[in-house]
């Protein structure tokens, strides 16, 4: 299978242009170094983090609203990792064995299509599903007795369930645009159909869909709530001399939201670059490895910041693994710490957002 057709790229559709020869021992030298070797290790201790943060998230005593959210947010970021080890670290490490033939010229065009799509479905699910985050803790902090009856189960399932369809049926035309041939006895390559040579799909939805939809919408959304939610937090905090638990962990949020924010802007701006077909394939290639890089790391740098700011989130994990390592002497106090930061908007009332975020990131 010819370079050229190793075309998936996480969240980059690119044609058929060619790699010149004389970069082609390069280009899969450094597919390897950031495909093969950097991504599994990020992708690796993204799961990890992951699961650690499903043992808070999915403990029954989560009850809030926003914890579905969150575990929507786990659950497409885990796959996201999954998918890209499954759909670029692979094959970036087989190309170097010329005698690997079953993956790279059986396996991996049969595969592609349905990677691609899953990836990108779950993309743009996450990357709603912020944005769903965000505009409930905006509401719960700002219009405090609206959010009484905005900010339940029934919408946060109806929230989850209709992002959910939208990015299923969004991303289904990706199933389309590619496909794969026989190039001879047990070999099939990856092919762009005619319906992915289209203009529409060239450049209405590979280009500018995604960039209004998966960027710049959402984006510009984060940026307003979290400008206008950090501005609440801190003029909270000024009318009150003595600050209480409740302001201590609202104010944390904020910090926590400027972080996800920037993160976000960091990790998918050079994946939006890469949608535009304006840069030679040589460089775009290399440009795709270090954009898809930065993908999977914003899917797994979750956890590193709810360590690295909320002290209740580290608290809570070593009382769950005490709790594992030595029995249930503890567990009177894990399930104490666990009710008490699932019921913070009944103790505070309905000012609070009533986030499980919050919580994991209180302190104290």
């Amino acid at each position: 299978m010819k370079v050229k057709e190793l075309n998936f790229k996480v969240n980059l559709t690119y044609g058929d242009d060619n790699i010149q020869d004389d970069g082609f021992e390069s280009l899969l030298q450094l597919m390897f170094i950031f495909w093969g070797v950097i991504i599994p290790i990020i992708g690796i201790i993204g799961i990890v983090g992951n699961i650690l943060t499903g043992i808070v998230l999915f403990r029954r005593e989560m009850r809030s609203t926003t914890v579905f959210f969150l575990r929507t947010l786990l659950i497409t970021d885990t796959g996201i990792i999954v998918c890209a080890i499954m759909g670029v670290s692979v094959i970036s490490i087989t190309q170097l064995d010329s005698k690997e033939l079953l993956f790279n010229d059986v396996i991996y065009p049969h595969i592609f299509t349905p990677i691609n799509y899953f990836v990108m479905a779950l993309q743009t699910l996450n990357v709603w599903t912020t944005v769903a985050v965000s505009a409930e803790r905006y509401i719960a902090i700002c219009f405090p007795f609206k959010s009484i009856n905005l900010c339940n189960r029934r919408n946060a399932y109806i929230i989850i369930g209709v992002t959910t369809l939208f990015s299923a049926v969004y991303n289904i035309p990706r199933c389309f645009a590619t496909g794969f041939t026989t190039c001879g006895d047990r070999c099939y390559m990856i092919i762009t159909t005619d319906f992915g040579k289209t203009k529409f799909y060239t450049t209405v939805y590979s280009e500018w869909l995604y960039t209004i939809l998966i960027y710049v919408i959402p984006l510009l959304i984060l940026g307003v709530l979290n400008t206008l939610l950090i501005t609440e937090l801190t003029r909270m905090r000024r009318r009150r001399s003595v600050t209480n638990n409740k302001e201590n962990t609202e104010f944390n949020l904020s910090i926590v939201l400027v972080i996800i924010v920037v993160v976000f802007i960091i990790c998918q701006t050079p994946g939006l670059v890469a949608q535009f077909h304006f840069l030679d394939a040589n460089f775009l290639m290399k440009w795709t490895c270090v954009s898809n890089t930065l993908f999977v790391l914003n899917s797994s740098v979750n956890f590193v910041i709810y360590t690295a700011v909320g002290r209740k989130f580290r608290t809570l994990l070593l009382k769950i693994f005490k709790k594992c390592l030595f029995g249930t002497e503890d567990s009177s106090n894990i399930d104490r710490e666990l009710t008490t930061l699932t019921t913070i908007k009944d103790t505070y009332g309905p000012r609070t957002t009533s986030d499980e975020l919050t919580a994991l990131n209180d302190s104290e």
